[in-house]
């Protein structure tokens, strides 16, 4: 009858030993696999927005006007600007994250969603290799993303030309002096953590690397959006005159709310997404239909072609045709006429003479009377870095 203190000490000490062995196991078992859903690693937030909304799809023949509609737009407009959200990347095997199957929605209906790819394998989409084709002819100056999955990056599209607001799961920057280091693998950590890796910058006169500590870039639910990328969209969003908004179910601020800086200074809305936003209401255009497809009927219309994917390789700087420079350029004739330029990739030295493409004309603003000139070769090139891995 009843605990004596040396029982009481035994049970004190058993309950003691059993949780500190759970803890050990828990510290053996492997971290999450980011590179599969980043989403995981997310603190929990309940204020995720609607789920799950029906989708809604136009039919073939009213699809087609508002895809020739969406080429109109494009032709005269002098800055357009493109929102990306989770839906580009659903067709390279990344799921969104409100949509019928998507992350947020599975969860609420305590199912596991469904990935078919991991980052480092997704391969860019139809609309990532398009939208690149549209900056390099000077047609979509400015791509705002809300995708953390490195596909604008790797396929790419010049990184002065896109702000990343929700941070990329290839990325980890300086804590000191700024260096963004792009790498061929996830960085590993989220919420802008400690990677446990240090900044190899040089400084100047020989002095010995800045060894500051690399973080992460991706935003937790609370973090505050990069200053420098938020700053820059805003900027391009009041310079448009169309803001395009692909794949996004426009639910989360300030994100959602940039394109309609673009509206309120008198320039075009067009929205292409299968869900309802909330920005429906403010759209010139809106159009129901899977992204790659209305891309690419945009991009018939357009007489453009999509370039193929030759494997990831980052593009810090890219400057497109400019408007004053009154040239007849075949799009194909961009495409295949630029120097040869030596790019490194993962750590091999390639050749890369660019996509080929259509031999579509360019937009009448860029038409004139006149030939291509091989010394109007320059205003192509870009500034091209490698791929760092990351290193252990």
């Amino acid at each position: 009858g009843g605990l004596r203190p040396g029982n009481v000490s035994a049970a004190v000490l058993l309950c003691f030993c059993s949780r500190f062995s759970a803890f050990l196991r828990l510290l053996a078992l492997p971290p999450p696999d980011m590179s599969v859903n980043y989403a995981a690693g997310l603190s929990e937030y309940e204020h995720k927005g609607k789920c799950g909304l029906p989708e809604n799809f136009d039919p073939p023949e009213e699809l087609e006007r508002k895809a020739l509609e969406l080429a109109d737009l494009v032709r005269n407009a002098s800055y357009v600007v493109v929102h990306t959200g989770a839906g580009i990347s659903t067709s390279s095997g990344i799921p969104d994250f409100r949509g019928p199957r998507g992350v947020w929605t599975m969860e609420e209906q305590g199912l596991e969603p469904k990935f078919d790819t991991t980052f480092e394998e997704a391969r860019p989409s139809k609309t990532h290799m398009a939208l690149v084709a549209l900056q390099k002819i000077g047609l979509v100056k400015y791509v705002v993303s809300q995708n953390v999955d490195g596909l604008h990056v790797r396929s790419g599209f010049p990184r002065d030309k896109l702000s990343e607001l929700h941070g990329n799961m290839f990325v980890e920057e300086c804590t000191k002096c700024g260096k963004q280091y792009v790498r061929d693998s996830v960085v590993g950590t989220m919420g802008l953590k400690a990677t446990g890796r240090l900044c190899d910058v040089k400084k100047a006169r020989g002095l010995r690397a800045c060894r500051g500590k690399l973080r992460d870039t991706i935003l937790d639910w609370e973090d505050s959006l990069p200053e420098r990328d938020l700053s820059l969209a805003d900027e391009a969003c009041r310079k448009s005159d169309l803001a395009i908004t692909l794949g996004s179910s426009l639910q989360i601020k300030p994100s959602s709310n940039l394109p309609l800086n673009t509206k309120k200074r008198g320039g075009k809305l067009v929205i292409v997404n299968l869900q309802a936003t909330k920005l429906d209401r403010h759209s010139d255009l809106r159009i129901f239909g899977y992204i790659d497809e209305v891309v690419a009927k945009l991009m018939k219309h357009l007489g453009i072609e999509i370039p193929k994917w030759e494997g990831p390789q980052v593009v810090e700087t890219a400057e497109a045709i400019k408007p004053e420079v009154e040239i007849l350029l075949p799009v194909k004739a961009y495409f295949t006429s630029k120097p040869k330029t030596k790019v490194k990739r993962q750590s091999r030295d390639i050749e890369e003479e660019g996509a080929s493409g259509s031999d579509s004309l360019l937009p009448a603003p860029l038409k004139a009377n006149g030939s291509f000139k091989q010394e109007d070769c320059n205003t192509f090139e870009s500034k091209r870095v490698k791929l760092e891995p990351v290193m252990v």
